[in-house]
């Protein structure tokens, strides 16, 4: 089991059909940044969305868990989005685990070539528990 010993709200990034969080806790002793994807990246959002995603990085941690739990559809540039966040993670020697899929994709992510060592887990509790 883990433990937390803050929880402290970075961020919220509003777009249409879709709501960004970020909250940093310390799980076991290391910094993490959560960040929960809630609603759709759609042809609508998501040049918006590409545009300031990298803002999750703006306090230089590099340790992220991605909640995909609530992420009910996802379109070809997200994916995109959701690779460049996983390469500049790896890039500054960090490490990023999903936590929590939505039905729609874990049938998507099942039909794609995942980066090598990409980690996904069912639910934000256990990709806490095995970060």
């Amino acid at each position: 089991m883990y433990t937390v010993e803050r929880f402290i709200p970075m961020s919220t990034l509003d777009f249409q059909d879709l709501t960004l969080k970020q909250v940093n806790e310390s799980v076991n002793g290391k910094s993490l940044e959560i960040v929960s994807f809630s609603g759709r990246i759609t042809n609508g959002n998501s040049f918006h969305v590409n545009r300031k995603i990298y803002h999750i990085f703006d306090n230089n941690n590099y340790n992220i868990i991605l909640d995909l739990s609530e992420l009910e559809y996802i379109n070809s540039t997200g994916v995109a989005i959701l690779f460049s966040i996983f390469h500049r993670v790896k890039e500054n020697s960090g490490k990023i685990v999903i936590g929590g899929l939505h039905p729609f994709l874990d049938n998507i992510f099942n039909l794609m070539d995942l980066p090598p060592r990409m980690e996904i887990y069912e639910t934000l509790a256990e990709a806490k528990n095995n970060f």
